[in-house]
């Protein structure tokens, strides 16, 4: 291949990420250009821009992975989560366009805001150097910390815009301060090369075999600095308070693309290390111990997450405690360190993604009926409004991890994993907890169902009903028929097969 037939491969390769650029300068310009004509251009010039992502994405699936100019390695394993974050960003931004009493328009630097931190995931699932995972990391974090701040009604989204700030500089710290550690000992940015020894790089195996505390400060270092990212313990706790204080289509961004985007850095990191052939070989000792210690952070995880759930009295906390725990959960399939383990887990990711949408959905429907988020304000109005009922039924059974639904597949999957490689004491953590989310869920839903209340005058969205009733069909037929997923989750682990 000539010098400019690999420039055009490469460009086709970051066309989706060329596409979320220009739909975001473009929303920043449309009030400019429109004006106050054209209230929801951004909002349509952000849709545009990732259903372009998304079909550039689609149309690149099952090709042979590349990497462009040794930075951004384009394979079905970065594809799986950028397809997940375009599509829980364009949920977000059709939520914002129709939900609340009152209809405001997307401001074009929300627009702006979103698709950056979308584009920020990308780059952070999309590379196996410490560089360019940085620049990812820390346009995530501004971007979400704006995201936040932004509702000027709400006096907590100054609080939880600062816990965003100083969680993400320590969590970006963290990361920093363990991948030069990484640096300093294997003289490599590449994930890929610090896990093997090869003729340039010292690599980890020869790390650990004369001194393996400087390696585990280093791994215990980016591994804390990601679970500010993905809320697992002990660093998560600010997730509630800063749902709480969001507004409720930032909250749903929050939980479903950012998470999304920590999730697939984690894991991308963790294979360049433990999990490719040659990795796996001369780490496998390694490997079980680093697992164990993430089954630790599993299990505090979901347990924390679930029993503060059943204590919270607002809807929306509890939904972000819910998330906390379902993170925990997602963490069983991690904390295999090998590919069947990773499958499951994207199984999960891609599960919870397509739940917290619609159960998202639901709240926002619900604060909007009610006038509040507060379970004793939504007392009847399951049985006012069936529909809306049956979803958030289906959405908060699914969460909770109970059949026949794809939640209960998805978490019998990463537990059949766990018990497969004799972590049974996980899977018996995870069965307390699902009978606890269980409880969490069935409070939320009594309220619903108990007796009638007056609500409020709100304004009808189809939108969002459409969203909250697709998320909980979809729910319900995959917890039937999951093969499709399961399908996409499996072929997505080229990365792993290298």
């Amino acid at each position: 291949m000539n010098t400019r037939e690999y420039w055009i491969d490469s460009v086709q390769a970051v066309a989706p990420e060329i596409a979320l650029v220009t739909a975001a300068f473009c929303a920043l310009f449309a009030h400019s250009l429109f004006g106050k004509r054209r209230p929801q251009a951004a909002a349509w010039i952000s849709l545009a821009g990732l259903a372009s992502a998304a079909a550039l994405l689609i149309a690149r699936w099952g090709h042979e992975p590349m990497r462009v100019v040794a930075l951004v390695e384009v394979d079905g394993f970065s594809t799986f989560f950028r397809l997940l974050m375009s599509a829980g960003c364009a949920v977000v931004v059709l939520a914002w366009m129709h939900s609340g009493r009152e209809r405001r328009p997307l401001e074009p630097q929300l627009a702006f805001l979103l698709l950056c931190a979308c584009l920020g995931g990308f780059l952070m699932v999309g590379t196996n150097h410490a560089l360019l995972l940085v620049l990812g990391l820390e346009i995530v974090s501004l971007s979400s910390c704006a995201l936040v701040a932004c509702d000027k009604h709400r006096p907590a989204s100054a609080e939880a815009a600062m816990k965003v700030f100083v969680f993400s500089g320590f969590a970006t710290a963290l990361t920093v301060y363990g991948l030069s550690l990484l640096y300093g000992l294997t003289g490599t940015l590449d994930f890929a090369r610090m896990g093997a020894a090869t003729v340039d790089a010292q690599g980890l195996a020869r790390q650990l075999a004369s001194d393996p505390i400087p390696v585990a400060l280093a791994l215990l270092l980016v591994s804390a600095g990601f679970a500010c990212k993905i809320s697992l313990a002990p660093l998560h706790f600010s997730a509630p308070d800063v749902a709480a204080g969001s507004a409720s289509p930032v909250a749903a961004f929050l939980a479903v693309v950012v998470r999304v985007a920590g999730f697939g850095a984690l894991m991308r990191f963790l294979s360049a290390l433990f999990v490719q052939d040659e990795a796996s070989r001369l780490l496998q000792h390694y490997a079980g111990k680093f697992g164990a210690l993430l089954a630790l952070l599993a299990a505090a995880t979901m347990t924390i997450g679930s029993l503060a759930a059943l204590r919270q009295a607002g809807v929306k906390r509890l939904l972000a405690w819910t998330m906390v725990a379902q993170a925990g959960f997602a963490s069983i399939g991690i904390a295999c360190l090998n590919e069947t383990g990773f499958a499951s887990a994207l199984l999960y990711l891609a599960s919870l993604a397509l739940m917290s949408a619609g159960a998202f959905a639901v709240l926002m429907r619900l604060e909007s009926l009610a006038g509040s988020n507060r379970l004793k304000d939504l007392r009847g109005l399951g049985w006012k409004h069936p529909l809306l009922g049956a979803a958030a039924i289906l959405l908060f059974a699914s969460l909770a991890g109970l059949p026949p639904t794809l939640g209960f597949y998805a978490r019998y999957r990463v537990c059949v994993e766990a018990w497969n490689l004799g972590m049974g004491w996980l899977v018996l953590v995870a069965a307390v907890n699902t009978w606890l989310g269980a409880q969490a869920c069935l409070r939320l839903l009594s309220v619903l169902f108990r007796h009638s209340h007056s609500e409020r005058s709100a304004v009808r969205s189809r939108v969002v009903m459409t969203l909250a009733v697709g998320s909980a069909l979809a729910t319900f037929a995959l917890g039937f028929w999951p093969w499709p997923i399961e399908q996409w989750a499996g072929s997505a682990l080229d990365l792993l097969r290298k």
